[in-house]
């Protein structure tokens, strides 16, 4: 069998998730290729099985994400596709899935398999909990994440058809679930780059333009800029090896854990999201 897996992530989560699944495809004799989303990606080439791993965020997809969805061409045949969603909190995923699912039924897609997995919150600059895991913490919510993603990747093989349904965070009521949604999508990824800043002592390295995945900074008279295409993906604050990237209005990351999947290491190459 085939098989075609794209993924976005920020500091690892979604990779790690789709690798594991990767690693079970391919001990099962399928032919892979993973690959990160492309904005330049219109059309997917044929595949008996098409995956996506995109992370959570403010209870949907990243904006990148759902702009490379689509952008991508209608199949031609019927194509099966498996969603995976990685959050920091298995009950918090929102509507991700269904974001992901409205596009892709228009695609001539056939949906097999949808699931959430767990794996370490990386909101480093969030101004109230929950913050990031200690490093051991993360350990251990890493490796229940690669467990689960092997299950799920067997269980994709063997057929068995799972679907997550929606349902409302437990520590939310009804109304202010939709106002977090619906003020951060239509509003506050707007304008939350504006919040970026750095302290003094930035030595002005620039690692943090050179791994952005969607190259939303610029250097600026030696200090990181920070513009609208921003996703909060919060890879930039937590590869600085200064830790000295914060954002203000309660975005302080002073004393705060610190989170990137340890495996994960970023190309430093720019890429247009425009």
């Amino acid at each position: 069998m085939k098989i075609e897996l794209r993924y976005f992530t920020g500091t690892g989560n979604s990779l790690k998730v789709l690798e594991t699944c990767n690693t079970v495809f391919l001990e099962s004799g399928n032919l892979t290729n993973i690959s990160e989303i492309s904005i330049n990606e219109t059309s997917i080439p044929d595949s008996d099985l098409l995956g996506f791993c995109f992370p959570v965020y403010a209870f949907g997809i990243p904006r990148i994400c759902r702009k490379y969805l689509k952008r991508i061409e209608r199949f031609r045949k019927q194509q099966k596709v498996f969603i995976l969603i990685t959050a920091g909190d298995s009950d918090e995923s929102g509507f991700a899935v269904k974001e992901c699912k409205n596009v892709l039924s228009k695609k001539n897609c056939e949906i097999v398999y949808t699931g959430i997995v767990r794996m370490p919150i990386n909101w480093t600059t969030s101004p109230v909990p929950p913050f990031p895991p200690s490093k051991e913490e993360a350990i251990e919510i890493i490796k229940d994440g690669e467990t689960q993603a092997q299950e799920i990747a067997k269980d994709i093989l063997e057929g068995v058809r799972t679907y997550h349904d929606f349902n409302y965070p437990k520590r939310y009521s009804k109304v202010k679930f939709y106002w977090d949604y619906l003020l951060f999508k239509y509003l506050g990824i707007q304008n939350m780059w504006r919040l970026f800043e750095v302290y003094d002592s930035c030595n002005g390295c620039q690692l943090c333009a050179k791994i952005c995945p969607t190259d939303s900074i610029k250097i600026i008279n030696k200090k990181p800029v920070w513009s609208k295409t921003c996703e909060q993906c919060m890879r930039c604050v937590n590869f600085c090896p200064q830790e000295l990237i914060y954002q203000t209005q309660g975005g302080s990351t002073k004393g705060r854990n610190k989170y990137r999947e340890p495996s994960f290491k970023p190309r430093q190459q720019k890429k247009n999201f425009s």
